[in-house]
């Protein structure tokens, strides 16, 4: 208990009015592909689920951050909206500088770990790159699953602590963890599984994926190959990588059912 308080109090001094203007702008060409790419991958497995659901199903983006999901699906619907969308941040800093206006049902001020809907409101629950800033990553787990309607689907994508990279120089990826105040917790493929599988998910597999790891100058350089070229390097190392180095690409993908 004293863990858990421990840990929403450094959130609260740390995080509850979070702003990433500095992350972003550090971002090179390659690393904003990677995250198109990310969530190219995101909609595919919740198109494929609420395919199968019908109607216009609900999709809770948790930590939505500026809405930059949200962003996303816009662009690629237009005018049509296929499913209901509703975002919750707990951040009034990413919710006053967010990246659209409004989208489905629109954005509100929660954390993950407390969602203010019924149970079994939603078919779909996205923790895109937020369940490390969480303060109780176990309750988000248990409030996604209270969430669910049977045979929703959980997706969560995080940073891989376990990426090959980050075992090679483990003393470097030690000091960079330290001076991280925006990341309460590091997860592996395994630590995610687990924290699925204690809150009684359904049908849990993880995946990982960004194998291409070049230090920030030679990223940049990469660049001005273009997006076609640098998809097509960033795809080829993904499949010789999930062969010989699984479980240790830079970024985790878990997906999830609530059982039927």
């Amino acid at each position: 208990m004293k863990d858990t308080l421990d840990s929403y109090q450094k959130w609260k001094s740390l995080q509850s009015h979070w702003d990433d203007d500095d992350f972003l702008k550090s971002l090179t060409p390659l690393m904003k592909l990677r995250y198109k790419r990310l969530d190219e991958k995101v909609e595919a497995i919740l198109a494929e689920n609420f395919a199968k659901a019908g109607g216009k199903p609900l999709l809770i983006d948790a930590g939505c951050g500026r809405g930059e999901f949200a962003l996303f699906l816009k662009k690629k619907w237009g005018n049509m909206e296929p499913w209901n969308y509703l975002g919750f941040e707990p951040s009034k800093e990413q919710l006053n500088q967010r990246d659209i206006p409004t989208l489905g049902l629109g954005f509100a001020q929660a954390t993950a770990e407390q969602i203010p809907l019924q149970d079994m409101s939603a078919q779909g629950l996205l923790i895109k790159e937020a369940l490390d800033h969480c303060y109780d990553p176990s309750k988000v787990f248990a409030e996604a699953k209270r969430l669910l309607k049977p045979g929703g689907v959980l997706v969560v994508t995080i940073t891989n602590d376990k990426s090959y990279f980050k075992r090679l120089l483990p003393m470097i990826n030690n000091a960079h963890k330290a001076k991280q105040t925006d990341h309460l917790y590091f997860f592996g493929p395994d630590d995610l599984k687990k924290l699925a599988e204690g809150a009684l998910f359904d049908r849990v597999s993880v995946e990982t994926y960004n194998y291409l790891k070049f230090p920030r100058v030679l990223e940049i350089a990469l660049g001005w190959l273009g997006e076609p070229l640098n998809r097509v390097l960033l795809s080829l190392t993904d499949a010789i990588g999930k062969v010989l180095l699984p479980g240790m690409g830079g970024g985790i993908i878990l997906k999830a059912y609530s059982k039927e």
